[in-house]
């Protein structure tokens, strides 16, 4: 059973046991009315996904807000200065952020609406694991030097929403439909699927960890200079500032990554069973957003080294196939 099905043999079985135990009647009535933690995390989410849309609008159009010129002691024109590029690629950094953040907002709503509601304990760890991760990434600030008001006084907001849901508890899951007890052809398939999905969910753990390690460090890749034509040194030169400021659209967009890279990891190991429609939906919505955003920038601005592009589009390509199968 273990060569055929795989190691989520146990979970299938417990799965077949809790619907027929559910359909017996045998499971006993919960001992409290489950309380809003699904409420707390869709508001949550709702707030990640509103900000997203805030600041793909703003990266797309201003791309700096008044705090970051305040900041620097700088206007947007007197980046333009520094660098006719520099604007680019800020502008590419905090677009392909914005991505992350919306399909963040995106899957924690799936999760709450549809997972924690009725019940579901591994997507209620999900959400926590997530944006636990996120949270604590915030504290990367440490290193590149610089607070950015907006984004502590949106983590301290969210953060808020989470303990809530941290502090209700969980209502009583009873299975709709019914577990496969045998491995068909198409379930088979699924396997596969699976296989390429926990793939896609530790590369975007990588992603996210090498890009926050990169923000709070070297800050700019080699390719990322090439692109605007300069070097480090040159931009520090330009104003001390500088160099913090992208760090920390580094580092933020690192934090995000890890937080998204359990959104998709967990469920595909914990979520994986019939009647999950709305789980697959949810990430490939979700997904294609966010690898849209973070593509379509690069062609944008005319960002397009094939080093800096490839992993994108093998993250599209597991995420694309391992949801058909």
């Amino acid at each position: 059973g273990l060569v055929y099905g795989g190691p989520g043999l146990p979970k299938r079985i417990n799965d077949c046991l809790l619907f027929e135990a559910t359909r017996r009647g045998t499971e006993p009535p919960p001992e409290r009315a489950p309380e809003l933690t699904w409420f707390w995390t869709t508001l949550m989410g709702a707030g990640m996904l509103i900000g997203g849309v805030l600041a793909i609008i703003i990266a797309a159009t201003k791309v700096v807000l008044p705090y970051d010129e305040s900041f620097l002691g700088k206007t947007r024109d007197a980046l333009t200065a520094i660098n006719p590029r520099l604007l680019d690629f800020m502008a590419h950094d905090r677009i392909t952020l914005a991505g992350v953040m919306i399909t963040t907002g995106l899957i924690y709503l799936a999760l709450s609406l549809f997972g924690i509601r009725r019940g579901l304990h591994w997507a209620r760890q999900t959400v926590w694991i997530s944006a636990f991760t996120g949270f604590l990434t915030f504290f990367l600030f440490l290193g590149f030097g610089y607070l950015d008001p907006f984004h502590a006084f949106v983590t301290v907001a969210l953060l808020q929403l989470l303990l809530l849901g941290v502090h209700a508890r969980l209502g009583t899951y009873v299975p709709q439909v019914r577990p496969e007890t045998r491995g068909s052809f198409a379930w088979r398939l699924g396997l596969w699927g699976q296989l390429l999905l926990v793939i896609h969910g530790f590369g975007l753990l990588a992603a996210g960890a090498g890009i926050s390690v990169i923000g709070v460090s070297q800050v700019f890749v080699h390719e990322d200079l090439e692109f605007m034509q300069t070097t480090a040194t040159a931009l520090a030169s330009a104003d001390p500032r500088l160099v913090p400021l992208v760090a920390h659209d580094r580092a933020t967009l690192g934090g995000m990554l890890l937080a998204a890279g359990w959104l998709f990891l967990l469920p595909a190991l914990w979520g994986f069973r019939r009647g999950s429609t709305w789980l697959w939906w949810a990430l490939l919505i979700g997904g294609v957003i966010s690898y849209a955003a973070g593509i379509g920038v690069h062609y944008a601005v005319g960002y397009l080294s094939v080093n800096h592009l490839l992993p994108a589009f093998g993250g599209l390509g597991l995420m694309l196939v391992g949801l058909m199968l």
